[in-house]
């Protein structure tokens, strides 16, 4: 089976790529500098462009089984409207013209799952990003949106603090308000998570968070 890969140029997408060819994919990995992904050689296909180049999207998907995405706001300071957004929105549209139906997408608890019961911790942080890194936050926010309402087999993975760490298999996971959920994750945990989320079908359709054992 293949994974169509983007977002993975950063320390989490590094971790992604491992547990994935550990699992057996194939991967076409999308980056805008070949160069960044060189120690992986071979065992990845890369296909470069940006967010703003369908073509390039298109041959990244091309025979793709899963797409999942680690993109994210670059910066806390970025000043661009909803970036990421707006390459999702082209990824979903090539999803649907070449038929690939599942996509996995990193996010956080500023999107609520209607499963999702209240929980003061959660929403404090949120507030309180909102408020400092709003373009951030939105673009966040919007991009969960836009994979919850498309008509994709999707699944949106809530994230916590991340942290450099392996996999330890030691994670909750759940509904922020209904499941004890701590506030680091280590990249490891994510990886694995994530790239189990390909054929699993637990999780369809829904945001669960995800958390580091404490």
């Amino acid at each position: 089976m293949k994974i169509a890969l983007f977002g993975g140029t950063g320390p989490t997408g590094r971790h992604i790529i491992e547990e994935a060819l550990q699992q057996g994919y194939q991967l076409s990995v999308y980056t805008r500098d070949a160069g960044k992904l060189s120690t992986f050689g071979d065992r990845i296909d890369v296909v470069v462009g940006d967010l703003n180049n369908r073509e390039a999207i298109k041959a990244c998907v091309a025979g793709a089984d899963a797409v999942m995405s680690a993109l994210g706001p670059n910066s806390l300071k970025s000043r661009a409207k909803r970036p990421i957004k707006r390459g999702l929105s082209t990824i979903i549209s090539v999803m649907e013209e070449q038929k690939v139906r599942r996509l996995i997408q990193i996010s956080t608890a500023a999107y609520r799952d209607p499963k999702d019961g209240f929980d003061f911790k959660s929403r404090a942080f949120v507030l309180l990003f909102k408020l400092i890194v709003h373009n951030a936050y939105d673009d966040i926010k919007s991009t969960a949106e836009l994979v919850s309402t498309s008509r994709l087999d999707w699944t949106l993975v809530r994230i916590p603090n991340l942290k450099d760490g392996p996999a330890t298999g030691q994670v909750d996971i759940g509904w922020y308000g209904r499941t004890k959920l701590g506030t680091k994750l280590s990249r490891g945990n994510l990886a694995k998570f994530l790239v189990d989320q390909v054929t699993a079908k637990e999780f369809v359709n829904a945001a669960p968070g995800i958390a580091n054992r404490s």
